[in-house]
């Protein structure tokens, strides 16, 4: 691309050299970016928007990562794949956990989970080192996140009953729970995901039905080919930290739902996410909770969470939140499924 080349060439004829240097470096720094991420604009003007866009997110992580460093914060940033996205496009197309339709109903179609009794919780429990979770899958421009939390809770219950871990197909929810009030690419709740996965006798394997971040035309589930089945799903009681302890502990890992709504959170790359400004309790993103620990050095309790934004994403596509303080409105609605 000629033209955006000309631009700086221009600039760099007019402008003070310190800040000639500067510019080049912030050039640098993106076409580095894009050779990572495989970044291809349509125009000239998209990729000097995008630029921008990235810039502005470099300035942003930086800054916070100086506060990291003094230890001021509890959680690192970094430069990943969305480095490139304004806000406002992240979230529209990253999150997708719908509440807006009919969910006190769905709930009520689930059993109710009661906590164990005389039984001493372990300080703390990770579904990955047990063989119960499938690789970080990527969502895509698409808010799916519902049946990629749908799946990963079915996973980790199928494979606690057959010993056998299947990836299962996020797409088969999404082309085929229309009818159960989930709207695709648009949203979705993850109860309907199980409700349909009962009703319809099985949900198929990646494999088998794999994932294309649209909603297709027509549900293509191929019922001769089941890799896994589920009578329901259990809810957790809301607001009660101790019982999504006790589920994630004794159970496997739950499907739960949380504020993503929050520019630091498109940047996490590792730590404990623990920022006021991402507290409010209004959940708008699915994700799968697979386990808790604590940090002894800290003193800090935490969740680990599986999200589906690709392995770029995080600390290979997990987050660590804090845990017994509802931090974003986890501990809302989680549920998992009955199998």
């Amino acid at each position: 691309m000629k033209t955006p080349i000309l631009v700086y060439l221009l600039l760099l004829s007019v402008l003070p050299r310190e800040f000639s240097a500067a510019i080049v470096e912030d050039h640098k720094h993106f076409q580095q970016f894009k050779l990572v991420y495989n970044k291809h604009y349509a125009t000239d003007t998209e990729e000097r928007r995008r630029e921008s866009i990235f810039l502005k997110h470099s300035a942003f992580i930086e800054e916070h990562n100086q506060n990291y460093t003094k230890g001021l914060t509890s959680f690192e940033l970094g430069i990943n794949e969305y480095a490139d996205w304004s806000e406002e496009e992240f979230m529209s197309f990253m999150s997708g956990s719908d509440e807006i339709h009919d969910i006190r109903n769905v709930m009520k179609q689930g059993a109710t989970f009661i906590p164990p009794a005389n039984v001493k919780l372990p300080d703390a429990v990770d579904w990955r080192e047990l063989g119960a979770v499938t690789g970080v899958k990527k969502q895509g421009r698409c808010g799916s996140c519902w049946a990629f939390a749908a799946t990963g809770a079915l996973e980790g219950q199928h494979f606690r009953k057959t010993s056998k871990l299947i990836s299962l197909s996020e797409q088969n929810l999404v082309d085929c729970t229309l009818t159960y009030g989930n709207k695709g690419c648009n949203g979705g709740i993850k109860e309907r995901g199980f409700l349909y996965v009962r009703d319809n006798g099985g949900i198929n394997s990646e494999v088998t039905y794999p994932y294309r971040a649209q909603q297709d035309a027509e549900c293509l589930f191929d019922a001769s080919a089941i890799a896994a089945t589920s009578k329901g799903f259990v809810r957790i009681q809301p607001e009660d930290e101790y019982a999504l302890l006790a589920a994630v502990a004794t159970v496997g890992p739950i499907a739960v739902k949380m504020n993503m709504k929050c520019l630091r959170k498109q940047f996490y790359r590792q730590g404990v996410f623990n920022d006021q400004l991402c507290e409010e309790r209004r959940p708008n993103h699915a994700l799968l909770l697979v386990g808790y620990g604590r940090n002894n050095v800290t003193n800090e309790d935490y969740w680990i969470l599986k999200n589906s934004w690709g392995v770029s994403w995080g600390m290979d596509g997990y987050i660590t939140v804090p845990r017994n303080v509802n931090f974003g409105g986890i501990a809302l609605g989680p549920s998992y499924p009955l199998v």
